[in-house]
């Protein structure tokens, strides 16, 4: 009788990813250098405490690193998205004309939301200085000929605040600086 082939691991050793990667042939393995952990805690990662340091602190720098580019990869991008103003416009186009639903269902939203935000004590007056801002914002993008939207400060759906569609929350800005702004509200101090 032929002996058969023993597909077993030794200790310590790590299984190929199409084996279960992560898994050695006792248990666990450490994710930074493939040991055994199966005698650590369940939910043990690595074998040692310098290796949970070395794997936090390379993750802390990422962070880091990508907190420090996030403004100016941003600002990059909205440079190239400018620059082909026609081109881009042309594209987004064509993306409402293959789904308009989704379009019409997410300007419905926003017209429910800045409805909700809009408080019943508004006057004549008030709602004439909003219709004026937009008006501006019209005036301001065939003037200047790159576009200009009616910004709030305080954002109607921020993650931590939400504003209302009043006049005294309400500021006419470069498109460019409001798109980049999206629903953040930073404190002046």
């Amino acid at each position: 009788m032929a002996k058969s082939v023993s597909l077993s691991v030794g200790r310590g050793e790590k299984l190929p990813v199409s084996k279960g990667a992560g898994l050695t042939a006792k248990g666990r393995a450490c994710e930074l250098c493939g040991i055994d952990i199966a005698d650590k805690r369940a939910d043990a990662r690595f074998c040692c405490r310098s290796h949970k340091r070395q794997t936090s602190d390379a993750q802390r720098n990422y962070a880091l690193e990508y907190k420090k580019n996030a403004v100016h990869k941003r600002t990059l991008t909205l440079s190239y998205y400018h620059r082909d103003g026609d081109k881009n416009r042309a594209k987004m186009l064509k993306r409402q004309k293959l789904n308009p639903a989704l379009y019409a269902a997410n300007a419905a939203k926003y017209r429910a939301i800045k409805l909700q935000r809009t408080p019943g004590w508004l006057t004549k007056d008030d709602f004439l200085i909003i219709r004026k801002f937009y008006e501006l914002a019209t005036q301001q993008t065939k003037i200047s000929g790159f576009s200009w939207h009616v910004d709030h400060i305080v954002p109607l759906q921020g993650a931590r605040v939400s504003g209302l569609h009043v006049p005294s929350n309400l500021q006419v800005i470069p498109a460019t600086q409001n798109i980049a702004k999206h629903n953040r509200f930073e404190v002046v101090q």
